[in-house]
């Protein structure tokens, strides 16, 4: 063989050898990257399970803790949707690594038997105490479901991989949770209504407009910069124009250091403000941030504000306010407000819901009294507290009512009811999370 043949083979081999191992790397690239989607798709499937099977605890609480048939209807359709839900993102798992198929099997279940009650009451009969049991069953296999499904989400989020099997369950439902005494027949809700509580009646409304400040006068630019300055406490020359808010709430924003604050045009109402530092330290007590927050809302002209609850993360205290007046709560008008718990300092303020819906209301005058509506609420619950509040409805309008805190008889936990003032039907109920940081509800 000519040494000229010789190279030209040796080339052509070289050449060959270099797109094949071209072709392999691409091919491992894209396989890589396969995987890499893959994996975050099967990390949010979990997440969505995970935030489903937490609003299916939520769903089967209030079941526990309703005395009403047409509250118990709602809960149980939301507790239906909220199965549906679950199982789509629990098909997009790979259920044979992640062992998640007694999971499937509950939540089916849990959807069936959430309809059957739903069909039984729409037909106008009551719930028995042996569904009632059942409803509590439900609730503590799904308590477990819940708390498995948030431990392989931590390790899913340390590093764990689900493409490779690293996360397992060690959950086993048994295969008759429940009794067999429920309808088999399935209907698919097309949509269903979420409700998003961030406080006892946040901002249910959002393109409502204000009544409040509709009439105001309204400010020039430098009026506003100038209330912002002083809301801040520095001076006007250290506040800047950042922008034009056209929004329901028509407002200019400014900065100054790390602080963005909203002023509105009309009335030069504070809307938010918003500061972007860290807090590293806590060095006050919670009860001082509450009245803390509370002199500042005075201060800017939000008057008769008495606090819900509140929360403590990252050294910032965020505390519920509600407009009170002659002991009645009214949860439609919501301000946030977040205190430095390092010095005590003003680092959130969120008014937008009360700017919306605060107005002037009649006097409170209940055609049903305190004892009568107390008789109502559900017999596991124990009656600690009572109220008289104006709650708000996803039509727009609130509507009278006393707030019962109570305290099951089953699972230990507190929640408030609402029983309408005038009909004496139950209209909501929210479950109170006590932790360590604070008290919140859903």
């Amino acid at each position: 063989m000519e040494r000229r043949t010789y190279i030209r083979i040796s080339s052509y081999i070289i050449f060959l050898l270099a797109v094949l191992i071209a072709f392999a790397m691409i091919n491992t690239r894209n396989m890589m990257d396969y995987r890499e989607k893959l994996e975050v798709s099967y990390q949010q499937s979990l997440n969505e399970l995970g935030d489903c099977l937490d609003n299916v605890n939520t769903d089967l609480t209030k079941s526990l803790y309703s005395n009403s048939s047409g509250e118990i209807y709602d809960i149980s359709r939301d507790l239906y949707a909220s199965c549906s839900v679950a199982k789509n993102a629990l098909s997009r798992l790979p259920v044979s690594q992640m062992e998640l198929s007694n999971t499937y099997k509950f939540l089916s279940q849990a959807g069936d038997y959430a309809q059957y009650i739903g069909s039984k009451i729409e037909s106008g009969e009551a719930i028995s105490d042996k569904e009632h049991k059942n409803l509590a069953s439900l609730l503590d296999y799904s308590q477990k479901l819940s708390k498995e499904a948030q431990d392989m989400i931590r390790i899913s989020q340390a590093g764990a991989r689900i493409t490779d099997g690293e996360i397992k369950s060690d959950i086993k439902i048994p295969k008759s949770a429940l009794s067999n005494g429920f309808s088999e027949s399935a209907k698919t809700f097309e949509s269903f209504p979420t409700l998003l509580y961030d406080g006892p009646f946040s901002d249910q409304v959002l393109n409502k407009k204000s009544k409040y400040i509709s009439n105001k006068k309204v400010f020039s630019r430098q009026k506003c910069k100038k209330i912002a300055a002083e809301c801040l406490n520095t001076d006007i020359a250290f506040v800047s124009f950042q922008g034009d808010d056209k929004s329901k709430l028509p407002c200019y924003t400014f900065n100054s250091a790390r602080y963005n604050i909203s002023v509105t045009k009309q009335g030069g109402y504070i809307k938010s403000i918003l500061y972007s530092g860290k807090i590293k330290n806590s060095n006050i007590s919670e009860e001082n941030a509450v009245n803390i927050a509370k002199d500042f809302l005075n201060s800017i002209g939000y008057k008769n504000m008495a606090e819900s609850y509140y929360s403590t993360q990252n050294n910032v205290c965020t505390i519920n306010f509600s407009y009170c007046k002659n002991n009645v709560y009214c949860y439609p008008d919501l301000i946030k407000c977040g205190v430095s718990m390092d010095d005590g300092k003003i680092v959130s303020l969120d008014a937008q819901t009360y700017l919306t819906n605060h107005i002037k209301r009649e006097n409170f005058s209940p055609n049903i009294n305190k004892n009568k509506a107390a008789s109502l609420v559900s017999p596991y619950l124990t009656i600690n507290s009572a109220k008289r509040c104006y709650i708000p409805k996803e039509n727009g309008k609130e509507i009278q009512c006393w707030e019962f805190e109570c305290t099951s008889s089953q699972t230990g936990e507190d929640a408030l009811i609402y029983i309408n003032c005038d009909t004496g039907r139950e209209e909501d109920i929210l479950i109170l999370l006590h932790t360590d940081n604070g008290t919140l509800v859903k």
